[in-house]
């Protein structure tokens, strides 16, 4: 993937709102489009779902949003009038990561943006390791690029259970949000209430450090409201966009795991496209990626600024004490390979453990 893209501002992409979505429905509805020749041809209505927030009601910080326009624009403005797509933000059309894995593997849905579940195959786990990924360069050399060892890893993963991976999009790193102190090292953590989500990864990291609670999201704000969950880990546009700083005004960078979402097709249905389409959906899915790298690196900049102005107290690590966290994550290296198997470990280990840089 490019790592220079023209830059889309969430201004520019609020525009593309203005254009009228169809209700939903797996392709079931349709409308006349006019081509050049005066023939007319049915417009066929693609279903996305996501967990992004809405760019029109999320501005700050929101990578997700305007990358989901994005992939909308090209599908339309590519297609000569066949497609347009409505976008489902935020658990709108599916209340849950797992039942819009579902939707998916039944093709109820034409695109879903989101991750492979471990509930579904533990191997999907492997990508949550902490400190695997270590940079969004490490990212997009060997795991966005579609001729990348690690794309080639994840692709090969969705497709054994039924799944076409269109692009891998690099993500957003995970930064520890607290109520009541910062945490710099792990062993901070010891005294909190520490809220994990269903994944054994997570769990496991976290789990041996303090305690824990797994719960949904939906029930995270109040929780941490009322003093029932201390801290727990989150991406910035999930802390700034559901101000959740208004109750945790402690953030610290420790990047324990990057959350990063692919482009799916259920696979039966991708093949049941043209060639042409189905290029059509890979450079959509490609264009997407590149937004989204873009905005992320964009709001990065504008991150300290954003923190002084609600009032957070925010920290970056040392070396020293960031290594104290990738320590800890080596050191649970039997557990890894106990979730994801060896092979995938060794796989993954192979691709990203031993990344210079260049």
């Amino acid at each position: 993937m490019k790592k220079t893209v023209k830059r889309i501002t969430c201004t520019a992409l609020s525009a593309l709102l203005l254009l009228s979505l169809s209700s939903c429905g797996n392709g079931t509805n349709s409308s006349s489009a006019t081509q050049g020749d005066g023939d007319t041809q049915e417009t066929k209505t693609l279903v996305l779902t996501c967990t992004a927030l809405d760019p029109a009601e999320v501005t700050d910080f929101n990578s997700w949003g305007p990358a989901m326009e994005a992939f909308k624009e090209y599908v339309e403005e590519h297609s000569d009038g066949r497609y347009e797509v409505d976008i489902f933000y935020n658990f709108t059309y599916g209340g849950s990561e797992a039942e819009m894995w579902q939707m998916l593997a039944d093709g109820e849905v034409d695109f879903y943006f989101g991750a492979g579940l471990s509930s579904v195959d533990p191997r999907f786990g492997w990508n949550k390791i902490p400190y695997l990924f270590k940079s969004y360069d490490q990212l997009l050399e060997l795991y966005c690029d579609p001729d990348s060892e690690g794309f080639a890893l994840q692709s090969q993963l969705f497709e054994e259970n039924g799944v076409k991976m269109l692009a891998q999009n690099p993500g957003l790193f995970r930064h520890i949000m607290s109520t009541d102190k910062l945490i710099k090292v792990p062993s901070d953590l010891a005294d909190e209430t520490f809220r994990s989500y269903e994944d054994a990864i997570h769990t496991a990291f976290f789990g041996g450090l303090g305690n824990i609670v797994i719960m949904g999201f939906s029930d995270l704000y109040t929780s941490m409201q009322n003093g029932m969950i201390t801290a727990t880990d989150q991406q910035m546009p999930t802390y700034v966009g559901n101000t959740f700083y208004e109750i945790a005004p402690y953030y610290s960078f420790v990047g324990t795991q990057n959350t990063s979402y692919s482009m799916l097709m259920n696979l039966d249905a991708f093949n049941s496209y043209s060639e042409e389409d189905q290029q059509l959906f890979i450079e959509a899915a490609q264009y997407c990626a590149e937004v989204e790298y873009e905005q992320t690196q964009y709001w990065d900049e504008q991150t300290n600024e954003y923190l002084d102005s609600v009032g957070v107290t925010y920290y970056y690590p040392t070396d020293e004490e960031m290594q104290q966290w990738i320590d800890y994550s080596n050191s649970l290296e039997s557990t890894w390979v106990d979730i994801v198997g060896q092979d995938i470990y060794d796989r993954a280990i192979e691709i990203f453990g031993e990344w210079d840089g260049e």
